[in-house]
């Protein structure tokens, strides 16, 4: 594992380094993220499947484009589907009314450090392969994380704030 991720690196870094020396860096949008992280045997899973565990959504999200946006970390919840409108903004085109995403450009600038109040995300019979070929549905808050796993019971409810590992499931504690 630790070599892919020196691989990604050192190939990532040969990128930049030939945006730089032949002046394009200035001019170029810089996108870094990923489709889904690992688990790496968190919670005893070490392949990818219907799972909404944060080592498997949680994913890296770097935008760059030196001369138009400075650097900072922001904590906003994002979806990866809102790159498309900012990229369109940037690139000076109209974004269509029909698209659902909403831009990241406010957070590049710096104008905001709130984007959405929620994220959601999906997985519909991604490995029609695997034994389990399942469906479900995460939303997020910011603290509190619900999984349904549809066809199926029981589901997920996690306080992050209080349990970032997300081991405490409190889904049947009529409380929550």
């Amino acid at each position: 594992y630790y070599a892919m991720v020196e691989l990604i690196d050192d190939q990532f870094g040969r990128i930049m380094a030939a945006l730089e020396d032949t002046g394009q860096l200035e001019n170029t949008l810089v996108i870094f993220t990923s489709d889904h992280g690992e688990l790496m045997g968190d919670h005893g899973i070490y392949w990818k499947g219907c799972y909404f565990y944060e080592g498997l959504v949680r994913v890296p999200l770097i935008v760059s484009q030196p001369g138009h946006f400075q650097p900072h970390r922001s904590d906003a919840l994002v979806e990866l589907h809102d790159l498309a409108p900012a990229i369109l903004e940037i690139a000076g085109i109209e974004v269509p009314d029909r698209m659902q995403a909403k831009s990241l450009l406010p957070i590049l600038k710096g104008e905001t450090d709130h984007h959405r109040d929620h994220v959601l995300c999906e997985y519909y019979r991604a490995l029609g392969h695997a034994p389990l070929d399942a469906n479900g549905t995460m939303l997020f808050d910011g603290r509190y994380k619900v999984c349904v796993y549809h066809e199926s019971d029981p589901g997920e409810l996690y306080d992050l704030q209080a349990d970032p590992g997300e081991f405490d499931n409190l889904w049947d504690r009529p409380e929550y």
